[in-house]
């Protein structure tokens, strides 16, 4: 997303923080399918890969079809496996985590697409060098463990080493593929600690490759989010928004604060998608104009 990609890291996280924590602690299906739209919208924008999409798909299938077999809680049972009830009221709480735990997914993947190694050591650096390093060789190691271990596969087979198709054949070959990649891990491990250290890490203030200077859009950014933050909480709190699924499913009263407080939520959920069209939009007028 362009927009993420020009704004000042705080203002992101500050987003990303306050959408988690909300529809984590409301547990709400109204915001839980703002969180959800928004979030697909996010990562359409951001063009998401498909195969992505899918894998999270197939997550919310499995916690929506596991969550109402196993609970056996609620009073309005549905139909029965064996002894066991499915309940409306596990379905529908079943529902409500799939759409959050997937609506989570797809926002983390925008995350990780818009806040690369260097601003992920820009936000943590002030506060933890040691831990800004871990998470930063977190992220970049995990692709880079693929990609390595695909390299060490190639040159097994060019050494004849992987000519079997058995079971017992593959298991060998897996096995020295693992040996080989743990042992590069190591080395490769100890090579960047012992570099970073030479370099002086840890041992006074950081300076950044990137500069990311707060801009006037920023500070709207901010402000934007605190002030929705508090449009959604402090009404939620003064009229108890709470959904409660068990024994038996009660949504709160329909309230001027539910309105207020859900408005506020969508909102927010919706701010990056809001500035990131209006953004496109300037650029293609801009683009007429000349």
């Amino acid at each position: 997303m362009i927009w993420f990609d020009k704004c000042n890291p705080f203002p992101v996280l500050i987003y990303y923080v306050a959408v988690t924590a909300l529809s984590a602690v409301f547990n709400n299906p109204y915001y839980t399918a703002a969180l959800l739209v928004s979030a697909v919208a996010a990562f359409v924008m951001c063009r998401g890969r498909l195969r992505a999409a899918l894998s999270f798909c197939v997550v919310f299938l499995l916690t929506f079809i596991v969550n109402p077999i196993l609970s056996k809680k609620g009073a309005t049972p549905l139909l029965f496996f064996g002894d066991s009830p499915v309940t409306l009221e596990a379905i529908v709480y079943g529902l409500n985590s799939a759409a959050l735990i997937t609506a989570v997914m797809f926002l983390f993947y925008v995350f990780t697409k818009t806040v690369d190694s260097e601003k992920l050591l820009y936000l943590l650096s002030p506060f933890s060098a040691a831990a800004a390093m871990t998470v930063s060789a977190v992220l970049r190691f995990a692709p880079l463990y693929v990609r390595q271990s695909k390299v060490i596969s190639d040159q097994q087979k060019a050494l004849g080493f992987q000519g079997g198709q058995s079971i017992p054949a593959r298991l060998k070959s897996g096995v020295r593929v693992f040996s080989a990649l743990s042992t590069w891990a190591l080395e490769n491990g100890i090579t960047a600690a012992d570099s970073m250290t030479c370099r002086g890490y840890g041992t006074g203030k950081r300076s950044f490759y990137s500069f990311f200077p707060f801009k006037p859009s920023d500070r709207v950014f901010i402000a934007a989010e605190l002030l929705l933050t508090a449009l959604c909480a402090v009404p939620a709190i003064i009229a108890d928004c709470a959904f409660n699924y068990y024994p038996k499913i009660e949504p709160p009263a329909v309230s001027v604060w539910l309105i207020i407080s859900f408005t506020a939520f969508s909102l927010l959920s919706f701010l990056p998608v809001i500035f990131e069209i209006t953004d496109r939009i300037k650029w293609k007028y801009l683009l007429q104009k000349t």
